[in-house]
């Protein structure tokens, strides 16, 4: 028998169980099963009414819950939308209810407005739940990755990286800089806004969650480039890489990924995205990553476009389920 519980807080210890299943299970499997935004929330807390954790633990039949977690959930509540969540069971627990019983309390402590839940990868698990739930799949996002190191098989890998040159339209009115920490953290939440205004997760950064990044020890300034309006100072556009030191199931050592690319509105059609873009390529590519990687709504045409044209490939899916 599963007994969920649901709570808008995590003690120290609830925080650490999460964060060790979410790791063993990622071990297992070989992706996280848990977005960076879900563990930056385990880490540092919510804000009152803006999510809910839900911890599985596992009652024997006549006997006492041991209190051990088996299983996660967690809900983020935006007004008037369906709550989005993501869950994860441990992997030694598995086929044993605690997903379904997951989903039912994300269902039924879901509000009017519905729920939606993500699968990171299309895992038999995730397919085979959302199936016996009768959900099916209502947003996918395409996981995409470019080799930038030659090997055996391709050598001149990453070696045919155009120069990032800006059009005569662009390089009038803007320079390429790295981000500079302290000084540019309010301008880049305004740009991130204005670039990201119809994306519901990448378009809500506030100010905290940059400061929550800017702490994580995979943060690197040198590897966060912006594009700054020469007459007015603002950012017009931004390129922020990551490196996985990990991995992120593509090697065995450190891969980088196209974190977030972002064109102002009043600057999209004048090749700022593609120059940005190249820009951390090609700082991926020097540090000598063998990989880079990125995330992207599969319906979002013309940014597959510009990936598949700088050499980017499909690799795998994350799929959003709702029930019909």
């Amino acid at each position: 028998m599963t007994h969920v519980r649901t709570t808008e807080t995590l003690t120290s210890d609830e925080a650490a169980a999460v964060l060790a299943l979410a790791e063993a299970a990622g071990d297992h499997d070989g992706l996280p099963p848990l977005s960076e935004q879900t563990l930056l929330r385990v880490r540092h807390g919510v804000r009152p009414g803006a999510a809910r954790f839900h911890l599985a633990t596992e009652q024997p039949p006549g006997g006492e819950d041991s209190g051990e977690l088996v299983g996660f959930a967690f809900a983020a509540r935006t007004p008037d939308e369906p709550d989005s969540a993501e869950l994860v069971v441990a992997p030694g627990r598995r086929r044993k209810g605690h997903g379904a019983a997951l989903l039912r309390s994300l269902t039924e402590d879901a509000p009017s407005a519905g729920l939606r839940v993500w699968a990171h990868g299309r895992t038999e698990g995730a397919v085979a739940l959302a199936g016996s739930a009768g959900w099916t799949q209502v947003r996918g996002l395409l996981k995409m990755r470019m080799r930038l190191r030659g090997d055996a098989h391709q050598p001149g890998a990453g070696a045919a990286l155009p120069e990032p040159v800006l059009s005569d339209a662009a390089g009038e009115r803007a320079v390429i800089r790295t981000f500079r920490p302290g000084a540019d953290e309010q301008a880049w939440v305004a740009a991130n806004a204005a670039a990201f205004a119809e994306h519901p997760e990448q378009g809500g950064l506030t100010l905290e969650d940059l400061h929550e990044r800017e702490n994580e020890d995979w943060f690197d300034p040198d590897g966060f480039f912006v594009a700054e309006d020469t007459a007015t100072g603002a950012i017009a556009g931004f390129h922020w890489t990551k490196v996985h030191a990990d991995g992120a199931g593509l090697a065995d050592e450190p891969v980088g990924e196209v974190y977030a690319v972002g064109v102002d509105p009043a600057w999209r059609r004048t090749g700022l995205g593609r120059a940005l873009t190249l820009v951390g390529l090609r700082h991926l590519h020097e540090r000598g990553l063998p990989w880079a990687l990125l995330y992207v709504d599969e319906e979002n045409r013309a940014a597959v476009r510009l990936y598949e044209s700088l050499g980017f490939s499909v690799w795998d899916a994350d799929v959003m389920y709702a029930a019909r």
